[in-house]
């Protein structure tokens, strides 16, 4: 299958959690014996460069419109989106409000419905993931879909049978991961250390004196970092897509505290080590499945 992968970063060289859950993919198909290539803004490819012979697998890609989709579909070349967030009908991304207002009065899901319904695929990342998008786009319910959990390596996180003591917290002093309601839960408990990695976007905001920001932590020592404590907190006020870390934590031995708006804790299958590690480790696998099953 020859297949072009449309993502806003090239993810062999860019950071982040969508990037790292691309380049696991993308490799799959690789070892698969898929014929493909990467299409980015600096690629300089246009839509109307693309082979009729070729498949495109939108990731996230902002960068494409919806006349580039409406190219795709003058040329015949099927199509799949693979969504790490709420973009292309909100741009509120991960802000994403779900609010009652969400359902009738977005511009952008006018603008960009029609190209969604003619994919032959859509993939989100678990089901609270989808169904925060079938609530503003119901229409999508009935489009064949797959639930992709982000593909943690659970070979590089583990308990290294160390002591442990207190609280970390990943990325929670932005915003759409739950500042506010980390920054409550430790003032509800001032005798529980917290430790924050990730930085702190507002650091002229004084933190709880059983807050510690301790800025951020190379991806390679995140396992390290883990097994120092006994909890995993993760808050955020929107409903997240995945959030890879919580599978990290809990792989590497932390009890995880959560809430209803993470995508991972959505799965039934969120139950054991064991399960987790088959269904994570097996990710990629299975989206290619999919995918070679909708477009070969």
């Amino acid at each position: 299958m020859k297949l072009v992968w449309a993502q806003d970063f090239d993810f062999f060289t860019a950071t982040g959690g969508a990037q790292l859950t691309d380049r696991a993919h993308y490799e799959e198909g690789i070892r698969r014996g898929h014929d493909l290539s990467m299409w980015t803004p600096s690629s300089g490819v246009k839509s109307n460069d693309l082979a009729e012979d070729v498949n495109v697998l939108a990731s996230n890609p902002v960068f494409l419109h919806t006349e580039d989709f409406q190219m795709l579909l003058d040329k015949r070349i099927p199509y799949v989106w693979l969504f790490h967030d709420y973009m292309p009908v909100c741009k509120y991304r991960l802000f994403y409000p779900l609010k009652e207002s969400c359902k009738g009065f977005c511009y952008l899901k006018e603008r960009w419905l029609p190209y969604l319904l003619k994919a032959k695929l859509l993939i989100w990342l678990s089901p609270l993931h989808r169904e925060s998008w079938l609530w503003v786009c119901p229409e999508l319910e009935s489009i064949p879909y797959h639930l992709s959990p982000s593909p943690v390596n659970p070979s590089l996180f583990y308990d290294l049978k160390m002591p442990r003591s207190g609280v970390i917290a990943v990325e929670s002093l932005h915003p759409f991961k739950g500042r506010e309601q980390v920054i409550q839960w430790a003032e509800d408990h001032p005798d529980v250390s917290i430790d924050l990695v990730g930085g702190n976007p507002e650091p002229e905001i004084p933190l709880p004196s059983n807050c510690k920001d301790v800025g951020l932590v190379p991806s390679n020592k995140m396992n390290w970092m883990y097994n120092h404590y006994e909890v995993f907190l993760h808050l955020p006020q929107n409903p997240s897509p995945f959030d890879r870390t919580v599978v990290e934590a809990y792989l590497a031995g932390c009890k995880v505290i959560g809430n209803r708006l993470i995508g991972a804790l959505s799965y039934d299958w969120f139950k054991s080590r064991e399960e987790v590690v088959n269904h994570c480790s097996s990710s990629s696998k299975m989206l290619w499945q999919q995918l070679e099953e909708v477009l070969t």
